[in-house]
Parts: C-alpha cells; sequence; structure tokens
C-alpha cells in the first residue's frame, strides 16, 4: 500500500480516536503499522490508546518503540513517562517527562506530569515549582490549580490553599474532591459556613464521598445542626469503615459529664477515698552532675481518688469509655488529659465542641450484663496498662464487697496483660470481655478512679500493687544483681555503642538481659532480685515496681529528651535513681524520641564509681 493510502487511514483513526470510538481507531492504527511497520506516529498513538484503556505495560512497549524509531518531541516523551507513571516505575516516568521539558521549556503539559511524578515521590515543594511553572503558561490549568491548593494545604497554608482550589473549582465546578479540600481550607480559617456549603456541593457530586460526608458532621455539629450532623456522620460510617474493623457503628451524640454530680442528681453513689495531695519526693540526680538542672521536675501532685457506682451505663469499645443512659460521656478522673482526650478522634469521639457537645460513633450491637462488675479502664501500652488500671485495683481493695466482682476487659487482651491479670488472681472467670463491635450496658458498674495524674503516680497504688506483686512472686535463687538492660534486638531507643561498654559493665559485675524476650513473671522475679539496674528508657523499667527498696538505678536517656514517668514509679519506693545523659544519634530514626543513644564512657564510669 502507498504512503497516500496510510496517510489517510492515519487521519481517519485520528479522527476516530479524538472522538473516542477507540475500537475503530485502534483498529486502523493496526493497518496502518500492519502495511508500514514502526510507524512512528501510529506506534506513539497505539500506545496512547493501550494507556487509555488501561494496558500500561503495552502502552509503555508501543510508544518506546516509537522513540527508537526516532520520534523526540516532547509530546511523545511525556505520554511514555504518564505511562511508566501509571505503572508505579517512578524513575522511568521521571527520566522521559524531565527530557520532555528539556525539548521543550515551555510545554505546559510536560511540567503538569512532572509534578503528578513529584507528588507521587514525596517532593511537594519541587511539585510547586512546576505548577507554578503551568499557571504562568497556561493559568486557565484546574489541575494545576488543584494540585498546587493541595500542596499548599499539606503546608498548613490554608488561604493560599483555598485561593487555589478556588481557581479550580472556577475552571471545573465539577471538581468534588476540590471542593471537599476548599472546606478542608475554609474551617482551617474559621468559616465553618462556607465550608460546609463545600462540603454540601461535594456531596452533591460524590454522595459517597466519606471524608466529605466525615468533615460535614463535625461542620454541622459545629454549628448545632444536630440532626444533619447525625446524618452526615451516618453516611460517613457507611462509606468509611472503621480502622479498627468495628462493624455496624452508628452516630450518636452525647456531653461530657461530671461524674461526681452526675451521681448526685441521679442517686448514684460516689465515694472518695483519697483526697488530692502534693507529694514529697526528691529531684533526681542527673549525671554529668551539672546536667542535674534540666531534670529539675515540678512538685507532684496526687488527684482526689473515687469509686462511683452507677446504674445503667454503657461500656464502649476500644477504650472502655463510659456512657450514661441520659448521654454524659465521662472522662474527668478516669483518662489521662481528659481535655486533651476529648479532642482526640478516631474512637468512639469523632468531634467535640467548644461546649462540651460530643458527637458519637457507636456499635449498633449492646450486650446486657445483669450481674455487678467493676472497671479499670482500658490503658493499651505496658506502662498504662500496668499504673492507669491495675494500679486501680487498690481502690477494690478498699471496698471488701466488690473483690470479688468480675473485672471489665477488652476481648483482645496481649499476652502480657493477660499474664499480669493471672498473677493478680484474674483468670477468664473472673472477668467480662468487651468485644471490638459491641457496648456492654451494665445494670450496675463500680468505676474506679485515676490513680495517676499526667506521670504522677499515687504513692499508695504503688504500695499496693507492689505488695500484691511481691506476695505472689519470689526472688529468682540464681538470678543476677547487677542487670544491665540491652534493647539490642529492639528497633528504636537501643545503645548505639553497647558493644564498647559492655566490658566495662562486666568488669563491674553487671549481666545483660534482654527483657524484651522474657514473659512478666520471668522479668518480675529479675528486678526483684535485682539491686544494680541499669538500661535505656523502656518498657522495661515498669517492672521497678518490685524492685528492693535499696537498689540503685540508673536511666539512660537522650539529652534534652526524656520522660519522668519511670522515676516516679522509683521514688516513692526509694530507689537511689540517677539519669544517665547520652546523645541521641538523629540519624537512626526520623522521630527523634525514637532515636538510638551514645552514652559517653566517662559517664558510664562515673556511674559505676558509685555502685
Amino acid at each position: 500500500m502507498d504512503q497516500q493510502d496510510s496517510d489517510k487511514k492515519l487521519e481517519r483513526a485520528i479522527r476516530l480516536h479524538n472522538e473516542g470510538r477507540f475500537d475503530a481507531a485502534e483498529a486502523l492504527y493496526r493497518e496502518v503499522l500492519r502495511d508500514m511497520p514502526g510507524h512512528q506516529t501510529a506506534l506513539h498513538l497505539s500506545g496512547l490508546i493501550a494507556h487509555q484503556r488501561g494496558r500500561y505495560r503495552e502502552a509503555v512497549t508501543l510508544i518506546e518503540m516509537a522513540l527508537v524509531g526516532g520520534a523526540r518531541t516532547a509530546a511523545i516523551h511525556t505520554n511514555c513517562g504518564v505511562a511508566y507513571r501509571a505503572l508505579g516505575e517512578l524513575d522511568q516516568a521521571a527520566r522521559h517527562i524531565a527530557w520532555a521539558i528539556a525539548l521543550d521549556p515551555e510545554f505546559a503539559d510536560a511540567h503538569l506530569n512532572y509534578a503528578l511524578v513529584l507528588l507521587d515521590q514525596g517532593l511537594a515543594q519541587q511539585a510547586a515549582v512546576h505548577l507554578e511553572t503551568v499557571l504562568t503558561l497556561s493559568q486557565d490549568s484546574p489541575k494545576a490549580n488543584f494540585y498546587l491548593g493541595r500542596i499548599r494545604l499539606d503546608e498548613d497554608k490554608p488561604a493560599l490553599a483555598a485561593e487555589k482550589l478556588q481557581a479550580a473549582l472556577r475552571l471545573e465546578p465539577g471538581h468534588a474532591e476540590a471542593h471537599y479540600l476548599l472546606a478542608r481550607a475554609l474551617i482551617a480559617l474559621g468559616d465553618t459556613r462556607a465550608a460546609l456549603q463545600s462540603l454540601s456541593a461535594a456531596l452533591e457530586l460524590q454522595p459517597d464521598h466519606g471524608p466529605a460526608a466525615y468533615l460535614a458532621a463535625k461542620a454541622s455539629f459545629e454549628l448545632c445542626h444536630e440532626n444533619a450532623a447525625l446524618a452526615h456522620l451516618d453516611e460517613a460510617l457507611r462509606n468509611r469503615p472503621s480502622p479498627e474493623g468495628a462493624t455496624g457503628l452508628r452516630a450518636a451524640r452525647a456531653r461530657l459529664g461530671q461524674i461526681d454530680l452526675w451521681c448526685a442528681a441521679g442517686g448514684n453513689r460516689y465515694t472518695r477515698l483519697a483526697r488530692p495531695q502534693w507529694l514529697r519526693l526528691p529531684q533526681p540526680k542527673a549525671l554529668p552532675e551539672d546536667k542535674s538542672r534540666h531534670f529539675a521536675l515540678p512538685k507532684p501532685f496526687a488527684l482526689e481518688i473515687f469509686l462511683a457506682r452507677v446504674a445503667r451505663v454503657r461500656v464502649l469499645p476500644k477504650d472502655l469509655l463510659l456512657l450514661s443512659s441520659d448521654g454524659h460521656l465521662f472522662l474527668d478522673g478516669f483518662v489521662r488529659f481528659p481535655q486533651q482526650y476529648a479532642l482526640r478522634e478516631g474512637g468512639a469521639i469523632r468531634h467535640c465542641a467548644d461546649d462540651g457537645r460530643l458527637l458519637l460513633a457507636l456499635p449498633e450491637r449492646c450486650l446486657a450484663v445483669d450481674e455487678p462488675c467493676v472497671w479499670l479502664g482500658a490503658g493499651s501500652n505496658h506502662f498504662q496498662w500496668v499504673f492507669e488500671s491495675l494500679a486501680r485495683l487498690w481502690v477494690i481493695e478498699q471496698q471488701p464487697e466488690l473483690q470479688d466482682l468480675p473485672l471489665i476487659v477488652l476481648a483482645s487482651l496481649t499476652s502480657w496483660q493477660e499474664e499480669l491479670l493471672q498473677l493478680l488472681g484474674f483468670g477468664p472467670d473472673g472477668r467480662i470481655e468487651v468485644p471490638a463491635d459491641a457496648m456492654l450496658e451494665c445494670r450496675e458498674l463500680h468505676a474506679a478512679s485515676m490513680v495517676t495524674t499526667g506521670h504522677f503516680i499515687s504513692p499508695v497504688a504503688i504500695q499496693h500493687l507492689r505488695r500484691e506483686l511481691a506476695r505472689r512472686i519470689a526472688p529468682a535463687i540464681d538470678a543476677p544483681r547487677r542487670i544491665y538492660l540491652s534493647r539490642r534486638g529492639a528497633a528504636t531507643r537501643r545503645l548505639a555503642n553497647e558493644a564498647e561498654l559492655l566490658p566495662l559493665l562486666e568488669q563491674h559485675g553487671f549481666v545483660a538481659v534482654d527483657a524484651q524476650g522474657m514473659g512478666a513473671a520471668e522479668q518480675l522475679a529479675l528486678f526483684r532480685s535485682a539491686e544494680f539496674i541499669l538500661g535505656v528508657e523502656g518498657a522495661a523499667l515498669v517492672n521497678l515496681l518490685i524492685a528492693p527498696a535499696h537498689a540503685r538505678v540508673g536511666v539512660i536517656v537522650a539529652r534534652g529528651l526524656y520522660q519522668p514517668r519511670h522515676y516516679y514509679v522509683s521514688a516513692p519506693i526509694g530507689h537511689d535513681f540517677t539519669y544517665l545523659c547520652a546523645e541521641p544519634d538523629y540519624a537512626s530514626h526520623a522521630v527523634l524520641a525514637e532515636c538510638d543513644v551514645v552514652l559517653p564512657r566517662e559517664v558510664l564510669e562515673a556511674f559505676l564509681d558509685e555502685c
């Protein structure tokens, strides 16, 4: 077939392609390639159709063949890069689109697609430069305005984000995601009413947009449109399953409550067991000694400890929050930092308004508990489980009639939570479990208050746990008296120069132990026998609770970053406690608190000289 016939076929194929008649266009491209193998335009446009139909590998192959044949336009390199991006091969995509920009620096489509590749690579600032270039070349690019607005929103620049997103919507009013992101920017700017209008537009365009429905619920609730908020949240819960895997959630409203006032008004019982008090503890020591001033602590304080007997109260899953039958949610006295807790989203609380109104997501499934039971909270990590949940057993000990009642616990206890409960005499028969997809409705529940305030722990709770565990854990006969808690097998907060310091520790009789590989009882027995304890700050130091009162304790912490919670366990017992200042290895982790540390040899020597 002659060149003229092939050109006519190609013209007809391009026309069909532009009309969206891909089958007919693709067939003609193939005819051209059969008649003229290696035809660059036919290869390129066949690859473009393959990309448009989701056959990305075929698209790359065809467009690369066109390039091998000598095609060298910015458009072909851009389309090849776009196909590589669809395959997730970002380096190849960037290479081709960069070549397109080199061929034609004013080709706006190349800059736009290069920006999208950079965004996929997490290089938002570099992407913004190319998006600004697109807008310089062509101000009517809705995509450039949209992505630039998204970048500015992620940079916490809501005014700039709103400007770009509004420009995108003027050019493309039917962009649901742009309406949603604009609403986020407007909320950050304090314009909740305008944000709600944008969210309404997003949901009209895309009714199953879960994040938009969720944000509309919060905005409506803040504006006191509570029925609309409940409807939006129900829609969001249908379209965005809970990350915890819970199903069957429904929207509800509640209000923050004060348990003492609520008990007094409703005939429930509120018993004060310990008054608020200042705690008298010495300031911690530190090495080097000139660093001690950095460890100066505020005077510790213990809150009032109480026990509430409540009727017809619901226990919510995950955090085991308490919700009364008349819609009061109790945080004060029951959770750490209740003001911040109410603002934390993701559990039952989905929004807390300034006036204490709450928007909740509750399980539809509710299990009735007719027998009296005891609530201890749901401490998640090791420290919280011991000192925020188990420590409340002191409260129960003060009421003999409660000691045989079952405890309410999560259905998914960890192995060490399970072991500690068993050690304290609460086997499976003495518990009522709260599943992840249901709440309990308790006819009579006895709820013990927190015995901690921030990092401060009530001494009576420490002594109670210490006494109860000592009754059940005998000192290990052959255990070392000097232990170094190695975190060699941990992912974070390791002693980076441990190998260098171990010979020095061994010279002073210390034995390196891996507490992470031990069960709860084994760890407690080890600490009960230890007279000298040294380690990087970590969960194993919770076991200081049972260490002898005369024990000497050294805790290795990163310079300028430490948490005093283990000191507040140790000091009321009477331990000789010292912080050893180490240098953080910033390259070891992106989060400063999780960095490995390097302990200067002279600091360790100063500590060992006192052992």
